[in-house]
Parts: C-alpha cells; structure tokens; sequence
C-alpha cells in the first residue's frame, strides 16, 4: 500500500515541476507539493478519507481539464496523465482498504 502512495507522491513531484506557474515564480508549486505530500501522509497514518477524498477528485478534475487542452498541446497530455498518475493509486483496493479499515490502527 505505501508503494501506491509513493507512485501518487512521485507524480505530484512531477506534475508540479511541470507546470509552468510564470516566469516570476519559480517556487510558486513548493505549497502545493507540501500541500498534496501532506495529504498523503493523513491518508497514510491517520487513514483519511478525506484527505484521500479531496486528492482523487482534484487530480481527477485536473487530469479532465488538461486531457480537453491535450488535443493542441503535449505538454498538456503528460500533465493529464500525470494528475491520473496522483489520482488512480488512491482508487485502488489496498488504499481504500487502508481508509476505511480505522479499527487496525
């Protein structure tokens, strides 16, 4: 399980140094990576569905809104992919299990 939010971690990491915040900002994505690795970390010792809530639609949402800008832009295509990236580990059984499954702390 910590394998799948390890690979939801790596994409946010990517995702964010990808996305182009302007050329006045460089550290502009910094709090959205401690923001997102934050978030991993409730749902993995607090077992947050929230948390894990909150990322799967946000990814989700993400990935719809650059898959739309994909057609014209391939820069756009691997941040679509990357937000699935974030999103698809926290959909899957072992994760689910882990969140809803509070009384094996």
């Amino acid at each position: 399980m910590r394998w799948l939010l390890g690979l939801s971690a790596a994409c946010l990491v990517v995702r964010v140094s990808l996305t182009d915040y302007g050329p006045d900002d460089r550290t502009a994505g910094t709090p959205w990576v401690l923001l997102g690795l934050t978030m991993l970390w409730l749902i993995y010792r607090l077992r947050s569905r929230v948390a894990r809530g909150v990322i799967v639609v946000t990814s989700l949402t993400g990935a719809v809104v650059c898959a739309l800008a994909a057609f014209t832009s391939g820069h756009a295509a691997l941040l679509a992919i990357l937000f699935a990236g974030q999103a698809l580990p926290l959909l899957t059984r072992p994760v689910r299990n882990h969140v809803h499954n509070t009384d094996a702390k």
